[in-house]
């Protein structure tokens, strides 16, 4: 009975559940350690989060619908928005200033000291 000689290195559990249980599941793809985490860190099978994908392909057209009418409906409503929108992204990378249509010159959005009423100006504008 002495010359029994033990292997338990590695063991299969066969049978348990999944840790993952998102509903909706994100994925992140690790390029380095070349590996698919969900959101909520369990790690999974590169295979299974694309049959995920494909399986639940409606969720993701469902979302590029939402947000296809989502910028129709923005466009609609706010055309002038786009352009504050525009205008803001390119003021708070600090690379551009606007310039001035009278003295064609760069001015900083910090250096305006007054607002006018629209209607205002345009009359002005006509009768000058």
């Amino acid at each position: 009975m002495d010359n029994i000689i033990q292997i338990d290195a590695i063991r299969i559990a066969r049978n348990r559940p999944r840790k993952c249980t998102c509903k909706e599941r994100k994925y992140t793809v690790d390029e380095v350690n070349r590996e698919v985490t969900c959101e909520c860190g369990v790690v999974h099978d590169p295979f299974e989060a694309l049959m995920d994908i494909a399986l639940h392909y409606e969720r993701i057209n469902e979302q590029h619908k939402a947000l296809d009418e989502q910028r129709k409906e923005w466009l609609k409503q706010k055309p002038h928005s786009v352009l504050f929108k525009d205008l803001e992204r390119n003021y708070k990378r600090g690379e551009m200033w606007p310039y001035c249509p009278n003295c064609d010159r760069p001015f900083d959005f910090k250096d305006l000291n007054s607002w006018v009423n629209a209607e205002f100006f345009k009359r002005w504008r006509e009768k000058g």
